[in-house]
């Protein structure tokens, strides 16, 4: 699995920093909980697995079940593991606790990797209207609108994150999905190449092109989108690739 310490580590950490700061002007001391906190954030460098890592979060949590950055952690690790309902009552968890943006995307996010589409768009329309410039909202919105068949709506979403992401190759896949909705395969095309000439190693926009090709009867470029995808996934089995509702 891709763990990409580097970034997993800045954002859990700055989300720590930021949650944790009044106990830190109380205290500059390491308590016991957040030793066991940290040594999870330290992993991410030291190879620690996602397993080892849940059990120091889990140590932490039992010491200090008030911190709502512990619980957030804890769903980004057990996401990971592909552990959804762990990851969604961790998620439930640090909303009551500390409710914000990020928190309700995240939610709906995992709400989605468990098939609840309808259920994900409260949290994204409350991360949206909070944060209404932040692009990554759209893109976990607007694909669930088109799982739910609201193409027109999943259209409005991709444009607007097209409009603040345009370097992204997760933003063409999303509208190269939302043209899929509104039966416009050839115009799909073009934004899901444009999605692997951005991002190579994404594996979800090479499937959706797959299938556009053989709804337009291109059987063969469809058969080698298949092949491709396969293969990449046998090499590189990670659910960053592999899963557009990926946080």
């Amino acid at each position: 699995m891709s763990r990409e310490p580097t970034l997993v580590t800045f954002l859990l950490l700055r989300s720590a920093c930021l949650l944790a700061l009044p106990l830190l002007v109380l205290s500059c001391a390491e308590d016991a909980a957040d030793h066991e906190y940290f040594a999870a954030l330290r992993g991410e460098e030291t190879g620690m697995t996602r397993t080892e890592q849940l059990a120091h979060v889990d140590r932490a949590i039992a010491l200090e079940p008030g911190r709502a950055w512990y619980r957030e952690t804890h769903a980004i690790y057990a996401i990971d593991l592909k552990r959804f309902e762990v990851a969604a009552a961790d998620l439930d968890t640090a909303v009551q606790l500390a409710d914000r943006a990020y928190l309700r995307f995240l939610r709906g996010l995992v709400a989605c990797q468990r098939g609840e589409y309808e259920k994900s768009l409260p949290d994204f329309d409350l991360a949206i209207a909070e944060q209404p410039g932040n692009s990554q909202f759209y893109r976990g919105r607007s694909l669930a609108r088109g799982l739910l068949g609201r193409y027109r709506d999943a259209m409005v979403d991709a444009k607007r994150l097209l409009a603040l992401a345009p370097q992204q190759g997760e933003t063409h896949y999303v509208l190269g999905m939302a043209l899929v909705g509104m039966g416009r395969d050839q115009a799909a095309v073009r934004s899901f190449d444009e999605s692997l000439r951005r991002r190579p190693e994404l594996i979800y926009p090479l499937r959706a092109r797959a299938a556009a090709y053989a709804r337009l009867g291109d059987t063969l470029r469809s058969s080698a989108d298949r092949e491709e995808a396969e293969r990449k996934e046998r090499e590189h089995p990670h659910a960053v690739c592999l899963d557009p509702f990926r946080y």
